[in-house]
């Protein structure tokens, strides 16, 4: 098999086509992140030890709701039991 082609490392990339269809993949991006509200959004309460890891790190986004936890595991309860025969 044959070596592939060897280019000089010292030579510069063309990057621009690249680096303009990152911007455009970036305001894309942007422009969906900014309709996106994430104030208030509730979750199944944290694992003790989960919670105070997130605590030491100042990570208070989601807000925990245990009856949002229960609610969750009633439904994967309900979700995941096989019928009777």
């Amino acid at each position: 098999m044959a070596a592939p082609d060897q280019t000089d490392s010292r030579a510069p990339l063309e990057l621009t086509a690249l680096r303009r269809a990152w911007a455009v993949r970036r305001a894309a991006a942007h422009a969906v992140r900014a309709r996106v509200v994430l104030t208030g959004l509730r979750r199944p309460a944290r694992d003790p030890d989960e919670r105070a890891w997130l605590a030491e790190r100042g990570e208070t986004l989601f807000v925990e709701d245990e009856a949002a936890g229960a609610a969750a595991r009633s439904y994967y309860a309900r979700k995941y039991t096989r019928p009777a025969d």
